[in-house]
């Protein structure tokens, strides 16, 4: 699988993912990626929701949305979606750094996608962590 081919299988997911903050509507992640073994989506919701206050922010923007996020080299465009192919063929790993408010907040979504014994690739909500 190149690096490619796991964004293409990545976007979609992360997008659903990230857009289910942004709303609100964490009980809805499970349709889009398994949650960490125990942890459920209303302690997903509980802790997200504690950061933004905590932190003063308003919500998480919606996948996509514009950012403030400044290039990390002159010539390379900065990237909030990043996918890492596993060199022991378990399948990759997709980062997203979410935001609010058009500003990075310091989180990052972490999404595997691992293959199955039918060699078909699942989605699994690894972490939400402070960079």
């Amino acid at each position: 699988m190149t690096e490619e081919e796991a964004r293409i299988i990545a976007e979609p997911v992360v997008r659903h993912i990230v857009d289910c903050m942004a709303d609100r509507a964490y009980d809805r992640i499970p349709e889009y990626a398994a949650l960490p073994a125990g942890i459920s989506a209303a302690q997903l919701r509980n802790w997200s929701e504690s950061y933004l206050m905590e932190n003063n922010l308003r919500c998480f923007d919606h996948y996509g949305a514009p950012n403030h996020a400044p290039a990390i080299y002159e010539d390379t465009p900065y990237e909030q979606l990043n996918v890492y192919i596993y060199n022991d063929g378990a399948g990759f790993s997709a980062e997203y750094d979410l935001a609010s408010d058009g500003e990075l907040n310091d989180l990052i979504l972490i999404v595997e996608f691992l293959y199955d014994e039918n060699q078909n690739l699942i989605p699994h909500l690894e972490d939400i962590h402070v960079v």
